[in-house]
C-alpha cells in the first residue's frame, strides 16, 4: 500500500467516530460494486447481502437516534465503545491486504504485513476516539448553549461532514491524508485542553 493510500482507510476511521455505520458500509458498497479499492479478503464478508443490509439499517436507526433530544445523548454515551471499535476495524478491512504467513522480517520475525495492520489498527481506532470525542464535546457545547434544542441542527451539519469525508477518502485518498494531519495537528491541543469526558 503506498503512503497516499493511507488516506482511504484513515479517513474512513476517522469518519466512524461520527457515524460507526455509514463508513463501512460505503466502504462495503464501493469495494463490492465500484471495485475502486481492494479489500482486505478476511473481511470479505463485509461485501455480502446480509452484512450490507444490517450495515444500512444501523445507518439509517444511527440517523434517526442521533436526531431525537436525550436519546441522541444515550445513544452517543454508547457509541463511545461502538466507533473507536467500528474505526478500527473498517482501517483494517479498507487496508486492501492480509497477512501471507510467509512474509517475515528477519530482524524481528514478525510478518512485516502483521505489522502494518497492527498499526493501521491502532491509529484507525485513535482516529475514531479523536473523532467521537470532539463530536461528544461539540454536542456538550450545543446542549448547554441551546438547551438542546440545535442538537438535531448539529446532527445535520455531522452528516454531511461524514459524507465528505467518505467521499474524499474514497476518491481522493491523498488529500483526505493531507487533511487528517491537518485535522490532527489542530485538534488534538484543543481536545488536550478541554476537561470534558467523553
Amino acid at each position: 500500500m503506498d503512503i497516499v493510500d493511507l488516506g482511504t482507510p484513515l479517513g474512513l476511521a476517522f469518519a466512524s467516530g461520527l457515524n460507526a455505520y455509514l463508513p463501512l458500509l460505503a466502504f462495503a458498497l464501493s469495494a463490492r460494486w465500484l471495485h475502486l479499492h481492494t479489500l482486505n479478503q478476511q473481511f470479505i464478508f463485509i461485501t455480502q447481502n446480509w452484512c450490507i443490509a444490517a450495515l444500512a439499517i444501523l445507518a439509517i436507526v444511527d440517523f434517526v437516534a442521533d436526531k431525537i433530544p436525550l436519546i441522541d445523548h444515550a445513544w452517543n454515551a454508547i457509541h463511545t465503545v461502538v466507533r473507536p471499535i467500528a474505526g478500527a476495524f473498517v482501517a483494517v478491512a479498507a487496508s486492501g491486504h492480509a497477512p501471507p504467513a510467509a512474509a517475515f522480517d528477519a530482524s524481528s520475525l514478525i510478518p512485516v504485513t502483521e505489522v502494518g495492520l497492527l498499526a493501521l489498527l491502532i491509529v484507525g481506532t485513535a482516529l475514531a476516539i479523536l473523532s467521537h470525542r470532539t463530536k461528544s464535546t461539540v454536542r456538550f457545547a450545543s446542549t448547554i448553549t441551546s438547551a438542546g434544542l440545535f442538537n438535531s441542527v448539529v446532527s445535520l451539519i455531522e452528516d454531511a461532514l461524514v459524507l465528505i469525508i467518505i467521499l474524499l477518502s474514497l476518491f481522493a485518498s491523498a488529500i483526505m491524508l493531507l487533511l487528517l494531519v491537518i485535522l490532527v495537528l489542530v485538534l488534538i491541543p484543543r481536545l488536550l485542553r478541554t476537561r470534558h469526558i467523553w
